[in-house]
C-alpha cells in the first residue's frame, strides 16, 4: 500500500498541471480578437475575406410643387424674369400656381413674362427651354389658351425646325395634340387656311408642313407676315444656317411694308401687300427666300 502513494501523489501533480494549462489556454481565447475583427498591422495577411461595402444611393427628393409654385410666385414679385424661374414651370401644373382670394391672377402674370421673354430675345431660345414651353400646354382655356397659342407660334417663328422637331417626337401623345390645337390658331391665320375646312384636314395640313420644316434645310422665317398698325415691325431671318453668310434685304412695295437692307427688320408703312426678298450668300451657295406681307388698318 506504501508503494502506491509515490504514484497517487505523482498522479495528481499531473492532473494540476493540466489544469492550470487549461485556464492559461481559455484566459488566452478570451482576449484573442473575433474573426469579425480586422487587424491592420501593416505587413500582415488575413486569411478572412472581408465583406464587401455596399453603398446605396440616396433617393431624389420628391417633387414639391406647390413649393415649385409659390417660388415662381416670389420671383415674379421680384421681378425676375422667365429667364431665371422658367425650369421650375416643367415641375408644376396652372393648377398650381392660382391663389384662391389673392388679388394677382398668377396664371397670367406667369404668361405675360413668357411673352416679353421670348418677344425679347435676341436669338432663338435654347431646346430645353423650348422643350419646357411646348410640353406645358394643357390645362389651359379661354383667354389663357388664346394667349398661350400666340408664345407658341411666336416660338415656331424663331426656330421652325426646333419647334417642328420636339412637337412630332418628343412629347407625349396628348402633349403634341394640345401644342399643335393650339399652334393651329395663329398658323392657320397667318397662312390663310379656310376655317370652314374639317378640323382633322387643317391639322393635317399643319402637320405637314412641320414634317417638312424638321428636315432642318437652310430656309427663312417668317413666311407671313401680317400687320396692323403704321410703324409694327418684325424681323425676316434665314434658319438653319451654318458657317459665315452675307444676307441682303428688298422690298418690291416699300410704301406698304419696308425693310432694312442690312437687318431684315421689316416695318408697317401703309395698307397693301408686300414682298419681302432676302439674298442669302453662304453655304457654298446663293438662294433667294420671300416673306409675303399685308397690312391692314
Amino acid at each position: 500500500m506504501k508503494a502506491y502513494i509515490p504514484l497517487l501523489c505523482t498522479l495528481l501533480l499531473i492532473l494540476s498541471a493540466c489544469g492550470q494549462h487549461q485556464e492559461v489556454h481559455t484566459a488566452e481565447e478570451a482576449h484573442r480578437p473575433s474573426s469579425s475583427t480586422t487587424d491592420n498591422t501593416p505587413g500582415k495577411h488575413h486569411s478572412d475575406r472581408e465583406e464587401p461595402q455596399h453603398h446605396t444611393t440616396p433617393a431624389a427628393p420628391p417633387v414639391d410643387p406647390a413649393g415649385r409654385a409659390q417660388a415662381i410666385r416670389e420671383q415674379l414679385q421680384q421681378g425676375i424674369g422667365a429667364n431665371g424661374w422658367l425650369p421650375l414651370l416643367a415641375e408644376v401644373s396652372w393648377g398650381d400656381l392660382f391663389v384662391p382670394g389673392d388679388e394677382t391672377d398668377w396664371i397670367m402674370a406667369v404668361l405675360e413674362a413668357i411673352h416679353i421673354y421670348v418677344e425679347e430675345a435676341d436669338s432663338p431660345l435654347p431646346e430645353e427651354e423650348y422643350r419646357i414651353l411646348l410640353s406645358c400646354t394643357s390645362g389651359l382655356d379661354g383667354a389663357y389658351s388664346e394667349g398661350y397659342a400666340g408664345e407658341l407660334y411666336s416660338l415656331y417663328v424663331q426656330n421652325p425646325t426646333c419647334f417642328a422637331k420636339i412637337a412630332l417626337d418628343e412629347l407625349s401623345p396628348e402633349q403634341r395634340e394640345q401644342t399643335l390645337y393650339l399652334l393651329l390658331y395663329d398658323w392657320g391665320y397667318y397662312h390663310n387656311l379656310d376655317d370652314s375646312l374639317p378640323y382633322e384636314e387643317r391639322l393635317a395640313a399643319l402637320t405637314s408642313h412641320l414634317e417638312e420644316e424638321k428636315q432642318g434645310a437652310l430656309n427663312a422665317s417668317p413666311d407671313v407676315m401680317l400687320f396692323w398698325y403704321e410703324g409694327q415691325s418684325a424681323r425676316f431671318l434665314p434658319v438653319n444656317t451654318t458657317g459665315i453668310y452675307a444676307a441682303s434685304y428688298t422690298s418690291d412695295h416699300p410704301e406698304v411694308a419696308a425693310v432694312d437692307g442690312q437687318t431684315g427688320t421689316v416695318t408697317a408703312a401703309g395698307p397693301g401687300d408686300a414682298v419681302i426678298t432676302l439674298h442669302f450668300e453662304g453655304d457654298g451657295s446663293a438662294q433667294d427666300f420671300t416673306c409675303a406681307v399685308r397690312c391692314t388698318w
